[in-house]
């Protein structure tokens, strides 16, 4: 197999010639283990650009208490309800959102505070002048 890599861009070339198939067939290797031969074109992408981290699904084992796991349940029971993984994945990112608001109001809120804003412009500027003496 030929890797061929083009420096300039995101594009590799792959070449399996019908040696290295029937070789790898051979082998015991199936249609699944090696491409047929032929050129393949691949274009390298960044990992957020093929998923995001909120669409992947991760399966997980969770110990939680009986009665919520029954309350999912039952709510998920109802006509036209989500499942009840969905229904808890869903209220787990109601809660990511809302420490996210709450951050950013922390945030906000120092940043409108004329008291710290001085007192970090002090620090700076300490520790700029230390940084210029030594």
């Amino acid at each position: 197999m030929t890797n061929t890599t083009d420096s300039k861009s995101d594009e590799v070339i792959l070449e399996v010639t019908q040696e290295e198939y029937d070789a790898a067939i051979a082998k015991g290797w199936n249609d699944d283990d090696i491409h047929k031969p032929g050129k393949y074109r691949y274009r390298r992408v960044p990992p957020e650009r093929v998923y995001r981290a909120s669409d992947a699904k991760v399966k997980v084992q969770l110990w939680i208490a009986l009665d919520v796991l029954q309350h999912f349940e039952n709510r998920a029971e109802k006509q036209n309800a989500a499942s009840y993984q969905e229904q808890m994945s869903a209220e787990l990112c109601a809660s990511m959102e809302r420490d996210r608001q709450a951050e950013h109001k922390a945030i906000e809120k120092l940043l409108s505070d004329e008291k710290f804003i001085a007192a970090v412009a002090e620090k700076v500027a300490a520790q700029s002048s230390e940084f210029k003496a030594a």
